[in-house]
């Protein structure tokens, strides 16, 4: 089914008044988009805003042995860290210092030890925490971040540049109609500052199935006039295997929305 604004309306309603399942439910979508406000969109300290974490926090609170909540939420905070510790300089300007990244730190080592113990197996947790070690404590782990995990996934990627500027966003999930909705809020802040799809905007779908590159899609080349996209000629496959389970990271990248700035 998509993913309408009436979708994300009612998620919203629900949890608000109480729903963890609702909570749970638009904090996992909203993990896909930098910000759910038109208003920041071009704000490149996307993070500040977490438009996820209210929500996986309520699911949690409400629902404290939630392991899926939980996963998604010690995630959130794993690609917090890693893109703080790009840039020392960056980070120290948006007051991120060593004390903010150690709560994030412990916060989500907590979580993940938290859903390890009741599941041991669970594969976003323990791909989570082996990732965690490897940002946090350049651990004998560093190598987690350079595999893809063996599952099915999509990811979207955005490149622009300009001059000295660039900047990648993509979004990693697995279902069409999630890419569909992640895409159109990609889009926007790009479409804000013109009226006509711009020139050197690189806009791919890859497709990976048990983590071997499958395919890609060059989503740019089916933009329309007014910048939207015509889905009707892109036919997106279905994925095969098992897909990504939600929450799992994805060598450096992450499930959901991340970027680099440069």
């Amino acid at each position: 089914m998509a993913i309408t604004e009436e979708t994300i309306k009612r998620l919203r309603a629900a949890a608000t008044a109480g729903d963890p399942d609702a909570a749970r439910e638009l904090g996992r979508l909203l993990c896909m988009l930098r910000s759910d406000s038109l208003e920041h969109l071009m704000d490149p300290r996307f993070l500040l805003t977490r438009p996820e974490e209210p929500w996986l926090r309520a699911a949690l609170h409400a629902r404290p042995n939630d392991r899926l909540a939980a996963v998604l939420l010690a995630g959130r905070l794993l690609q917090q860290i890693a893109y703080w510790k790009i840039d020392d300089d960056n980070a120290n300007a948006h007051g991120e210092d060593e004390h903010t990244l150690a709560r994030r730190r412990d916060e989500a080592h907590a979580l993940y030890t938290q859903v390890l113990k009741a599941a041991p197996d669970n594969p976003a947790a323990r791909a989570g925490i082996a990732a965690l070690n490897a940002w946090t404590d350049n651990s004998d782990d560093t190598g987690v971040l350079e595999k893809d995990p063996p599952f099915s996934y999509y990811e979207l990627n955005l490149d622009l540049g300009s001059g000295s500027f660039l900047h990648s966003e993509r979004v990693v999930t697995t279902h069409p109609d999630e890419v569909r909705w992640a895409c159109s809020w990609l889009l926007a802040p790009v479409l804000a500052e013109v009226q006509e799809p711009p020139f050197g905007v690189d806009l791919t779908l890859f497709t990976y199935l048990d983590g071997r590159f499958d395919g890609i899609i060059r989503l740019d080349e089916h933009l329309n006039a007014d910048g939207t996209l015509g889905w009707d000629a892109i036919k997106i496959p279905p994925l095969t295997g098992e897909p990504l389970p939600a929450g799992h990271p994805v060598g450096i990248r992450h499930y959901g929305y991340s970027c680099d700035w440069g």
